[in-house]
């Protein structure tokens, strides 16, 4: 009986030694290297989901966690590049989608000199077709002996993904030249899948969003087919309070970063009951 317990305790201590340390920077990644890793490997957030990812700045703690991390998931396209520049164990995810499927941008830093909306977790097909499998891979690549544990997770999650994707497919099917309207862009990327544009009041990061644009964006909304009037609970909601108002429509939470989810589809699921509410009413 002693050799058995002897070799069961050798083999979780082999698993305990060799499990990764992950740090994520933002929920919805840590919400995906989660459910792939499962209890496999340690995964620690780093910026909470109330908090504004735009704006964060680590403390030392922040930095002694990177500096322990064998792998930092995080999104690039100017999000967290500046304060992640100094470590070499970066995944860049966001940076593998390739060029011409990203939208423009004048605040963020990006690649090949350009800049882009970097929000481009909040886009399913990004997700299944080049994020998760860019995790998946790497997690393959430093730890193969869960590669098929890593693997059969990452489908798990992609397939669930794209069951929602169905659900936005059938709701804005139809909404294409309708417009939302969103304290701040982060929705680019669902919405443009559909031909639907978004007036965002934000005009720079942690700035007040001046008279002359509110108006327009008013305006604008006015004589489109407007579809919904968004917020997400990291941000103040003064400005789409006079919005909503002016235009006589309520606005609803749209969460980009996933606070109340427990997994990746939950963001998405939640995402597409407040737009549904938006749309056609409780």
């Amino acid at each position: 009986m002693k050799k058995p317990l002897a070799i069961g305790f050798a083999l979780l201590l082999f698993t305990w030694v060799f499990a990764l340390n992950i740090v994520t920077t933002i929920n919805p990644y840590y919400l995906i290297v989660k459910q792939i890793v499962g209890e496999k490997s340690d995964v620690s957030l780093l910026i909470k989901p109330g908090s504004d990812p735009h704006t964060f700045n680590p403390t030392i703690s922040d930095v002694k966690a990177l500096s322990k991390a064998d792998l930092i998931v995080a999104n690039g396209l100017g999000l967290d590049n500046a304060y992640l520049k100094n470590y070499r164990n970066v995944l860049f995810v966001g940076e593998r989608i390739p060029a011409k499927y990203l939208v423009e941008s004048g605040e963020e830093d990006g690649h090949d000199g350009k800049t882009f909306n970097p929000h481009v977790w909040l886009s399913i097909d990004f997700l299944t077709d080049y994020i998760i499998p860019t995790i998946r891979d790497e997690l393959v690549r430093m730890d193969k002996q869960n590669a098929k544990i890593y693997d059969k997770n990452a489908g798990v999650i992609i397939n669930s993904l794209k069951e929602v994707s169905k659900k936005f497919d059938q709701l804005l099917k139809d909404k294409k030249g309708a417009v939302v309207i969103l304290e701040h862009p982060s929705y680019v990327y669902l919405f443009k899948k559909y031909g639907i544009q978004v007036l965002a009041l934000e005009e720079g990061h942690g700035k007040e969003p001046s008279a002359g644009h509110l108006k327009n964006v008013i305006e604008l909304a006015k004589k489109s087919n407007l579809i919904g009037v968004f917020v997400g609970p990291q941000f103040k909601a003064e400005a789409i309070r006079v919005v909503s108002s002016e235009l006589e429509r309520q606005y609803k939470i749209l969460d980009p970063l996933g606070s109340k989810a427990k997994t990746i589809s939950d963001l998405f699921e939640n995402a597409y009951n407040s737009i549904k509410e938006a749309v056609y009413g409780k």
